[in-house]
């Protein structure tokens, strides 16, 4: 269940994952805002291990796995938001007006 929802949200099975039955299995979506997101399904606990942000995060819940990948995408807009007006903001300074 994990596998098909984190590749609907973009993350690319690492290779040789299906080579190995019952172990764990790696996704990775790289983002040039975020960086690097490695996801793990782990066998035994039955749920997700995030790495994002250089900490890790462990889900067994996709409500709560859901709320914090779109946390993460918001934060990387609301920066893109912050960049993109700090450039209008000078190119509006150097006109003539």
């Amino acid at each position: 269940m994990y596998r098909s929802y984190l590749l609907k949200n973009n993350f690319w099975a690492k290779k040789g994952n299906e080579k190995l039955p019952g172990t764990e299995k790696v996704f990775i979506k790289h983002d040039s805002e975020v960086g690097g997101i490695y996801a793990i399904i782990e066998n035994e606990k039955k749920g997700v291990k995030i790495m994002a942000e250089g900490r890790d995060y462990f889900f067994n819940n996709f409500d709560k796995l859901d709320s914090f990948l779109t946390r993460l995408q918001q934060r990387k807009d609301n920066f893109m938001k912050i960049l993109r007006r700090k450039d209008i903001s000078q190119k509006l300074r150097m006109l003539d007006i």
